[in-house]
């Protein structure tokens, strides 16, 4: 028993290590931050023009959004998308100083970096040269270990009724890689209005998901996927807004 403990052990750290160098997976850093009491102007021209320097191209572009409800208000949320794991070995040493230098004294950071691996079967919607949202709907995860296949499900398919229903909207969802619970996933949902504008349908949520994956399925999925997540702290949601100053190319 014991042998075998350590067996489990050892293949759950080998295989934690096999995916943040996975070369075929795309990830995404994120960064939180809290300006500094009466600092906030000054935090957010500082990073703006770190942001131009350091973060206008494509394979290190970083988008701020600012978390607009729950414990987090106000709260910056940098995004740096596109990731791959060639990416970690390139030297940032003159950037991390000019942040170090010229932006953190106007700011606290809340946490540290945290790195997520994209989980692609479950865009919805996904322009890849598409502008970022204006807002962000974003769910936090805390999934019980023996649930994720049934967290997945859900996850999947509710992903395509929202893309069928929610044109003018859209889908990510990721796992944490690093700087968290491996069992944390977090889904964003990205629009511009919060009034939608898509085309009056017939059927409810509910019908159109079991007309796409069979009578009764709607019930038997999203009761799987409730008693997937922990109990406590399993979910927890917050509004973002983007902060247009802080575009790389604004």
């Amino acid at each position: 028993m014991k042998k075998l403990l350590i067996f489990t052990i050892l293949t759950t750290f080998a295989f934690s290590t096999y995916a943040q160098r996975n070369a075929n997976a795309e990830y995404w850093n994120s960064f939180h931050y809290k300006a500094k009491e009466g600092k906030e102007q000054k935090f957010l021209d500082a990073a703006a023009k770190k942001t131009k320097m350091f973060n206008s191209e494509a394979d290190n572009i970083i988008v701020t959004y600012r978390i607009t409800t729950g414990d987090n208000s106000g709260v910056y949320e940098r995004l740096m998308p596109y990731q791959t794991s060639k990416s970690y070995d390139v030297d940032k040493s003159k950037e991390l100083k000019y942040w170090s230098e010229n932006v953190a004294p106007f700011a606290t950071p809340v946490g540290g970096q945290q790195i997520w691996r994209r989980m692609q079967w479950a865009d919805a919607n996904i322009k890849p040269d598409g502008a970022p949202f204006k807002y962000l709907s974003k769910t936090t995860y805390l999934i019980k270990p023996s649930h994720r296949d049934v967290f997945q499900v859900w996850v999947e398919r509710i992903g395509k009724v929202f893309a069928k229903r929610r044109p003018d909207s859209a889908r990510v969802v990721f796992r944490l890689e690093s700087g968290g619970q491996g069992n944390t996933y977090v889904s964003y949902f990205g629009y511009n209005k919060f009034e939608h504008n898509n085309p009056v349908k017939d059927l409810t949520w509910e019908q159109e998901y079991n007309n796409m994956f069979g009578a009764g399925s709607w019930d038997v999925d999203l009761k799987s996927f409730n008693d997937s997540k922990e109990m406590i702290v399993g979910e927890i949601r917050e509004n973002l807004e983007l902060v247009s100053e802080l575009l790389p190319n604004n």
